[in-house]
């Protein structure tokens, strides 16, 4: 597992000459937060109050009146479960990007600033050029690998060095869709600078999307021929 780092790691055809790795370990916070949806939640006090006053008419699992302001819920998987990662980056010898740049100051390229000495502004920069121009979604185009979620390929920072660790007992990282990537500026600390990146957890089905993505193409295909009077579908009379 990783203790002490988090990758956030991005597939990309459109830039970078592979996967954009970016390694956070200084100063790193990490939250998840689940917030879960119910198909019957609130409302299952009005089913409650029903089932006091009209009994015959509202049956319910018990013989039990039931107590007031304790409606009944239904869970049907729905919500939302994701989190941020809060770190600090300065001058440190991170892997940030896709390596083509080499390592170290003077080396950065419009997708890698990896290396130490490298400028944390530009480090912030790189990072949202590959958050801005990448498409993360249920492709699985990005990924966190933090705790018990990695899969052992990437290092974990302990001791001041970096050191090879096994799988997590989840055995891959987590697929996410970014939602925000911001970087602060330390007023007491110029040298670095603070990022967040807020995230949510994703399912990955490739085919799903890419049937999504057919039926939007189509949809905006047959609107610009309406708009333009090309369109064969026949409409009714006003």
């Amino acid at each position: 597992m990783l203790r002490n780092t988090a990758y956030l790691v991005i597939s990309s055809d459109a830039i970078g000459s592979g996967d954009g790795v970016f390694e956070i370990r200084h100063d790193l916070e990490v939250e998840s937060q689940l917030d879960k949806s119910y198909l019957v939640g609130n409302f299952g006090t009005l089913i409650q109050e029903a089932a006091r006053y009209v009994p015959d008419q509202v049956p319910i699992a018990s013989d039990t009146v039931p107590e007031r302001r304790q409606g009944y819920s239904v869970d049907a998987g729905g919500g939302t479960w994701g989190g941020t990662l809060t770190f600090t980056t300065g001058l440190e010898d991170v892997r940030w990007g896709d390596g083509s740049g080499g390592t170290g100051a003077g080396n950065e390229t419009k997708t890698d600033a990896s290396g130490e000495g490298v400028h944390p502004l530009t480090r912030l920069q790189v990072l949202q050029y590959w958050a801005a121009n990448t498409l993360t979604d249920s492709r699985g185009q990005a990924r966190i690998h933090v705790g018990e979620w990695t899969d052992g390929s990437l290092q974990d920072y302990r001791d001041g060095e970096r050191v090879s660790v096994d799988a997590g007992v989840y055995g891959r990282p987590i697929p996410v869709a970014i939602v925000n990537v911001e970087p602060r500026r330390q007023q007491d600390e110029p040298s670095n600078m603070t990022g967040t990146i807020q995230y949510r957890r994703t399912q990955v089905v490739d085919e799903l999307l890419d049937d999504v993505s057919d039926w939007i193409g189509n949809i905006a295909s047959e609107a610009e021929d309406i708009a333009s009077g090309n369109s064969t579908e026949a409409f009714p009379d006003a």
